[in-house]
């Protein structure tokens, strides 16, 4: 925990300095149409980014870094390239001392697979992994 502490403020930074974001558009209130929700969802995946967890790491991004939502996505969602668990972790309120997981998960190689919603745009995550001998590689879209 306080090593992510000391990264946070270095991460915000590069997020300041044009560091790649992927951002997520809130859903609407209303269920949207067929064509509106494959769009909306081809926007979403459209815009993920790799994740990479090295063998001996329990965490992914590695270091003391986050990972920030957008507004392209109404949730958090990973594809990994192998089966894995992973648990989805997050700050409220962006404070380091507010630290939140959510329960363990079961992900599906190849397959995209909701961790979380209803996160504002801006939330800083990271990712738990059970296997932490394994390189664990995929997908982020938020």
């Amino acid at each position: 925990m306080s090593g992510r502490r000391k990264l946070f403020t270095a991460v915000a930074t590069a997020a300041l300095l044009g560091a790649p974001l992927v951002v997520s558009s809130p859903a609407s209130a209303a269920p949207p149409s067929q064509p509106a929700a494959k769009a909306a969802a081809a926007s979403c995946i459209g815009g993920a980014w790799k994740y990479d967890k090295p063998a001996g790491w329990g965490y992914a991004p590695t270091g003391s870094g986050y990972y920030v939502t957008t507004n392209r996505c109404a949730d958090i969602q990973v594809k990994p390239d192998d089966d894995t668990q992973i648990e989805l972790c997050y700050l409220k309120n962006h404070n380091p001392g507010q630290e939140v997981c959510k329960g363990r998960v079961t992900v599906k190689s190849g397959r995209w697979t909701i961790l979380g919603t209803g996160f504002d745009d801006g939330a800083y995550f990271y990712f738990k992994f059970a296997n932490t001998a394994a390189h664990k590689t995929g997908l982020v879209a938020a």
